[in-house]
């Protein structure tokens, strides 16, 4: 049995275009039958952003996505996230995304209730908590953006699925799972937890470089469709030149019969993968021997020399304290000396898991070895 991922192209964010684009896309991965169904769109809603930063799923692409549930049949649309450590509603309503729902009729749904869903073909984690709304949906579809990610190196459709875990939840996954592999191996679970029957990626304007927050938009002129999750990141993670092995995740799957993913079963539909490759696009680094800097004395000597760290800078930041928040080794805090207030951090308590970088709004964050 084969999985198509549809590529199409899509210029720019014109309503028409992107209506036009996300349908063909759904089409071409094998339709939705929706008849009757709840299903609720789970878009990429990080933070709030300014600048026109490609941090969220842009809002056309969601009404796109709306309307093509309604169109095939779904009964109830719901749409939701949790965000990193802000309210859903606060992003949702500076990101456009939550007008855009209330426009086109759809339910916004608040991801705080949530509920035990078990994993029993789970390879690290056996039970997640989830959003209610996400656990009762008859389908769930994962509205992603293509973007870079400072501790995945890529995040698409299945690390989406990490805002299901309600609010500063998502921090004790860090801590639990601190390396990258495992905690790529957690999130390849989660996608069990949620079985998303479908994922749509919004790569019109995608991120590179410093992701998923602070990077650089990158033009690339795809919406991407397919019926399952990790073939749609397979492909688009190959597209921008990324080995996707390298994709904690990915690896996991491809490994993993209980995932139910064989990169060999994968079809490309509409543009040809050639066709369709970026190149130059800026990557994030790959870590080598992360997992052996983890151990022992000399591993943690090696971890300090190897591993990026953040470092942070006293002119940009705004001290407003995302960081801190989220940290989830509390690592951070506030300090003075004579130069005045600033963020303090414990590399001995550090993680590397880079959940400062990923929030911080001013940019004022950089990851680089220790000089």
């Amino acid at each position: 049995m084969h999985t198509s991922v549809s590529i199409v192209r899509c210029a720019d964010y014109g309503r028409e275009a992107v209506e036009k684009a996300v349908a063909e896309a759904v089409d071409g991965a094998g339709g939705l039958e929706l008849s009757g169904k709840s299903v609720l769109l789970k878009p990429n809603m990080l933070a709030s952003a300014n600048g026109g930063k490609p941090v969220t799923t842009e809002p056309e692409i969601l009404r796109a996505a709306i309307r093509v549930a309604r169109g095939r049949g779904a009964a109830r649309v719901l749409v939701g996230d949790s965000p990193a450590f802000q309210s859903g509603d606060a992003v949702g309503a500076k990101s456009g995304l939550k007008p855009v729902a209330m426009e086109e009729g759809a339910e916004w749904v608040d991801f705080a209730d949530s509920v035990e869903v078990a994993v029993p073909g789970g390879t690290l984690v056996k039970r997640f908590s989830v959003a209610r709304a996400v656990a009762e949906a008859d389908c769930v579809i994962s509205l992603c953006r293509l973007k870079t990610h400072s501790f995945m190196y890529f995040t698409g459709a299945v690390k989406n699925l990490f805002g299901v875990v309600p609010g500063l939840q998502k921090s004790a996954f860090h801590m639990r799972f601190p390396g990258k592999a495992e905690f790529g191996a957690m999130l390849a679970d989660l996608a069990l937890a949620v079985k998303p029957c479908f994922a749509i990626m919004d790569a019109v304007v995608g991120m590179e470089g410093a992701g998923p927050f602070n990077g650089t938009p990158r033009s690339i002129g795809l919406v991407l469709a397919s019926r399952d999750a990790f073939s749609l990141d397979w492909v688009a993670s190959s597209l921008v030149g990324y080995d996707p092995l390298d994709i904690p995740y990915l690896r996991v799957a491809s490994e993993g019969a209980a995932y139910g993913f064989d990169r060999a079963d994968i079809v490309i539909e509409g543009v040809p993968f050639e066709a369709a490759r970026i190149h130059g696009f800026e990557k994030v680094r790959i870590v080598r021997g992360e997992a052996a800097a983890r151990k022992g004395p000399l591993g943690r000597l090696v971890r300090n020399l190897s591993v990026p760290r953040p470092y942070f800078s006293r002119d940009r930041c705004a001290l407003c304290g995302a960081c801190v928040k989220i940290c989830p080794a509390v690592a951070l805090g506030f300090a003075d000396d004579t130069a005045g207030r600033f963020v303090a951090i414990d590399y001995e308590k550090c993680l590397r898991c880079y959940c400062c970088h990923e929030v911080c709004p001013e940019d004022a964050i950089d990851l680089k070895r220790r000089p």
